[in-house]
């Protein structure tokens, strides 16, 4: 027997063979995907005890979790009114932001209006209990909602912190009109910037702060220009090609708004508010042009690959100079011959 043969007897059918190793590698991609999913949708829980309640309830937003998946608890306790005292799951624990089951329970310090009434309706019964605590429990958690928004009422007069239904009110008083389509960050940042667009209004700079926000790229704005060059005969003068009727358009005030935006990847009301944008924030006697990015042509490979792009005619075509010499364009009937050697 070979020294070959004897390797191969000593391996044996239990060692791993190729397919075996590509079915364990992709099953570990699988895995490892599964794995990057999960963490991107779980969280680590923030460290929320010992902050005040509105403050823990910012950092819960700004970590993603929604406001109805926060659980209060309130319990009498010596430290300030309003301060989280306790916290479930705990700093560090993971939090899966796509099971509606998983909820932020907080424990709130709170004072009980039982120590303002006389001893007499402090006393429990035989069992604990005292009907009178327990009573004012549920009134005292209705209060504590009511007293939480007085103690912190200027929050209802920030863009940045007020509820999403406050937007439009104080939208309204730097007359700034909300686009029913815009999302709530994006209102947000308008309305803590339309004090300072004011200042800019019917300059580019703010058009493009104005734009930039709405579509989130930077636009371009091109002063004293118009993309058409008028009729000049022999250069442009095909009517639908480079030529249009449109009036007449003084360049001094005229510009050309650039979006680098493929066209295709702008749906129609997008494109319209855009309009709207800029017809509001440019100066009245001028006139815009609205460009779009074009797409980038694709580069293939030309050469000839057999089986993949070699049929001529098809998927192939011969060039050049040494081309030109072989074939002969002008045969009979417009059909392609052979040039005579």
């Amino acid at each position: 027997m070979s020294e070959a043969e004897d390797n191969s007897a000593e391996e044996g059918p239990d060692d791993d063979p190729e397919g075996l190793k590509v079915s364990a590698r992709r099953r570990e991609t699988a895995l490892e995907q599964i794995k990057k999913a999960l963490a991107e949708r779980e969280i680590p829980v923030p460290q929320l005890a010992g902050y005040p309640l509105h403050k823990a309830e910012k950092i819960l937003a700004l970590a993603g979790v929604a406001k109805e998946r926060v659980r209060l608890r309130l319990n009498e306790d010596p430290r300030q009114r309003g301060t989280v005292i306790k916290q479930r799951p705990e700093p560090g624990r993971r939090l899966d932001l796509g099971d509606p089951s998983q909820r932020v329970e907080l424990t709130v310090s709170d004072t009980s209006l039982l120590d303002l009434l006389p001893q007499l309706y402090q006393r429990s019964d035989l069992t604990g209990r005292n009907f009178v605590r327990d009573l004012l429990g549920v009134m005292q958690h209705i209060q504590f909602q009511t007293d939480a928004k007085l103690d912190n009422l200027e929050r209802f007069f920030s863009a940045a912190d007020c509820p999403p239904e406050f937007l439009e009110y104080i939208a309204s008083w730097v007359a700034l009109t909300l686009e029913s389509g815009w999302s709530e960050a994006k209102r947000r940042s308008l309305i803590m910037k339309a004090v300072e667009l004011y200042h800019l209004r019917g300059t580019p700079r703010g058009l493009r702060v104005y734009l930039r926000i709405f579509t989130g790229v930077d636009p371009q704005i091109v002063e004293n220009a118009w993309p058409f060059e008028g009729f000049v005969v022999g250069v442009s003068s095909t009517v639908g090609v480079d030529t249009i009727l449109t009036h007449r358009v003084d360049r001094a005030h005229a510009f050309i708004v650039k979006i680098p935006l493929p066209i295709d990847e702008v749906d129609a009301q997008t494109i319209l508010r855009i309009h709207r944008i800029v017809e509001q924030e440019k100066p009245v006697h001028t006139e815009y042009y609205l460009v779009f990015a074009e797409h980038e042509e694709e580069e293939f490979d030309s050469a000839i690959t057999v089986g993949v792009t070699s049929t001529v005619g098809v998927d192939t075509w011969i060039q050049g100079d040494e081309a030109e010499a072989y074939f002969d364009p002008l045969g009979d009937e417009g059909a392609m011959e052979l040039a005579p050697e």
